[in-house]
């Protein structure tokens, strides 16, 4: 009975205290025994333990943990020993389970990092990172799963203050120098801003002639924040100032189209780049992106191609994204159990940026077509913006119709499938190419483009897109087959040759008739920014190498009006640093072609093939006799600068005629 009361024996019965009168505290107690009752002590004591205060020390101790924990996992445990004692070590590691008999190398797939911890029954649970609730995103495998489960972590590693910071320390440098210059701060922001009226109607040329070919926003809930920015821009934050100058931006370059010459609109143009610029410094945009602010950047960025074809836009474009890579756009908004119309949005800005960045580049003749930047984002649900919102919880089905998203996921298919079409070529047999092209046909063809009425311009601009696509792909894998016919047998087939000709011909035909075609007058803007400067290549190269033919009558003409647009339409914006190379690329085909001629109306047959042969000989040998120099498929180029180079130099070094 003597251990019933070593927890409390300063404590009375439970039988006195419920009478309130004095125990003597025996066991039993005298007034139990004497009424003949059971003497009972209560237990000890439980006290509800309070939960350790969080300060920095306790931060900067688990994190000290987490170091040691990282390091035995690398395999240096005498790391972490020496800094525990043992058996304070072995507690507090997590014990792995039993390693299985071969030794397996873990590997990256899909850009997914596996597990720290094999797991041998082959259930591998990949590693999709962490979005805190700032936005930042964090995919480093161990630490994003910690921070997952240690909530108190997620405020120390969230963004940084870039204002002025609480412990003492000067805020840190700002970067958006690089971006924009910070001189722009004194201009007056009030004064760039356009008129309410004249607001509403840059929104409404925006709705018209730009948003349905760059589909990053979602109308119904961005519309009520435009107005409210353009009625009191005072209230917005710095992220929708960003947004707003990017429509005025775009609905003016859609106009400048139309009238390259006003001085008034091109006024306007470059206060409204001032403006979004100056947004842009305002919002931080380096430090903490939004999805405001990026959707105003992949708007801007697009519509800057008319008036600048130089290197900066694509430069910014890389920046803006590893701007959305910071927030986690590369992974699909349905592992952070976000909603679903934050997943569309998320989805639409990302699939914009990756399928222009390949665009752009080809502009520089920059490889960049087996760079997915480790994505696993799903593309967009072809939809109405009226068939999801805020309220919508389930996630929405894509329709078997033409929607507003229809003319963004052609592009977008096409560019997912040009990394396996690419990589086929170089390992596969010839007819995986064809198979991989036939089923990109049936699934454009299937999916929209036969739901298409060809009498609405922004359909008809669609399948007439499509078939351009599908052209530049098809010239493409045709071309390596000859490269891998030429490279077995040193020979090239003249017929396939020829007909791959007559199809890059036909491409560039169609891309033209998307400029001239009055219907798609308003998409114009966005028609010239894409010059075929990959088929026109291909073509000159073609009459260099075979002056004649049944389809170089066709070439020439096409190729003539191509570079007559570009020289003389005055809406035709800067074609890029490509052209003059391919300036001299035709007037070497021209020489080629009237040599020919002369040989065929007034010279004999060896004064011909002398001539031929003194302006073939400008041109370097290796490339008239090893086609595989030229890899002219719609992204990947071959080295432009030495190609610009090489002609540059023919031209000095002769002059035939």
């Amino acid at each position: 009975m003597e251990g019933i009361r070593r927890y409390n024996v300063e404590r009375s019965c439970v039988r006195c205290h419920e009478r309130k009168v004095r125990c003597d505290r025996k066991a039993p107690c005298s007034k139990c025994m004497r009424q003949g009752e059971v003497c009972e002590y209560p237990g000890p004591r439980k006290v509800k333990r309070k939960p350790p205060k969080t300060s920095v020390t306790n931060v900067v101790s688990r994190l000290e943990q987490l170091e040691r924990s990282i390091a035995t996992l690398a395999g240096n445990p005498s790391t972490a020993q020496a800094k525990l004692p043992r058996t304070q070590w072995q507690h507090q590691l997590p014990r792995p389970r039993a390693a299985p008999t071969s030794e397996v190398t873990p590997t990256v797939t899909n850009g997914h990092v596996p597990s720290a911890y094999h797991r041998p029954s082959g259930k591998t649970k990949l590693n999709y990172g962490f979005l805190i609730k700032d936005g930042a995103y964090i995919d480093e495998p161990l630490l994003s799963r910690v921070i997952e489960k240690e909530h108190e972590l997620q405020s120390a590693i969230g963004t940084p203050n870039t204002q002025t910071g609480g412990s003492g320390k000067p805020p840190p440098l700002r970067m958006d120098g690089m971006l924009i210059n910070p001189l722009l701060k004194q201009l007056d922001f009030k004064a760039l801003y356009p008129d309410r009226y004249q607001a509403t109607q840059l929104w409404q040329t925006f709705l018209c002639r730009v948003e349905p070919v760059i589909k990053v926003l979602h109308v119904p809930t961005t519309e009520p924040r435009i107005f409210a920015a353009i009625n009191r821009p005072d209230s917005v934050k710095p992220d929708i100032h960003c947004l707003l100058f990017a429509v005025y931006f775009a609905a003016t370059t859609a106009m400048l189209s139309d009238d390259p010459t006003n001085e008034k609109i091109r006024a306007d143009l470059q206060q409204y780049q001032h403006g979004i610029e100056l947004s842009v410094y305002n919002s931080s945009f380096l430090e903490s992106p939004t999805i405001p602010s990026l959707q105003a950047m992949s708007i801007y960025l697009r519509c800057l191609r008319y008036s600048n074809s130089g290197r900066a836009g694509f430069t910014l474009r890389g920046l803006t994204i590893r701007a959305a890579q910071s927030i986690g756009l590369h992974r699909d908004g349905e592992k952070f159990k976000l909603s679903p119309l934050e997943c569309e949005i998320r989805r639409r800005v990302w699939w914009d940026l990756y399928a222009t960045d390949s665009r752009m580049a080809e502009d520089h003749g920059i490889i960049i077509a087996d760079q997915d930047y480790g994505s696993d984002t799903k593309l967009p649900a072809n939809i109405n913006d009226q068939s999801i919102s805020e309220h919508t919880t389930k996630p929405v089905e894509s329709e078997q119709r033409w929607t507003d998203s229809t003319f963004m996921l052609i592009i977008n298919e096409v560019n997912k499938m040009f990394i396996p079409i690419a990589r086929s070529t170089d390992s596969s047999p010839d007819g995986a190419q064809s198979q991989l092209l036939r089923e990109l046909k049936e699934r454009l063809h299937n999916r929209f483009t036969k739901y298409a009425d060809m009498d609405i311009p922004i359909q008809r601009q669609g399948v007439m897109l499509a078939h351009v696509l599908v052209a530049k792909f098809e010239v493409h894998v045709l071309h390596k087959v000859l490269q891998k016919q030429g490279a077995a047998s040193s020979t090239v087939d003249t017929e396939a040759a020829t007909e791959l000709l007559a199809m890059a011909v036909r491409a560039l035909d169609l891309g033209l008739e998307m400029y001239t075609d009055d219907l798609l007058r308003g998409f114009r803007w966005l028609t010239s920014t894409c010059p075929q400067l990959h088929l026109l290549t291909y073509i000159l190269w073609h009459l260099c190498v075979y002056p004649t033919g049944p389809h170089n009558e066709h070439a020439w003409n096409s190729v003539n009006s191509h570079f007559d647009l570009v020289d003389n339409d005055p809406s035709w914006p800067d074609p890029g640093p490509k052209w003059p190379m391919l300036i001299q690329l035709r007037a070497k085909a021209s020489r080629v072609r009237h040599a020919h001629l002369a040989s065929s109306s007034n010279e004999n047959l060896s004064d011909g093939e002398s001539a031929i042969q003194t302006v073939l000989d400008d041109l370097p040998s290796e490339t008239i006799l090893d086609m595989d120099k030229w890899d002219l498929n719609w992204v990947e180029f071959p080295d432009w600068d030495y190609l610009a180079q090489s002609i540059s130099m023919m031209g000095q070094d002769g002059n035939t005629s």
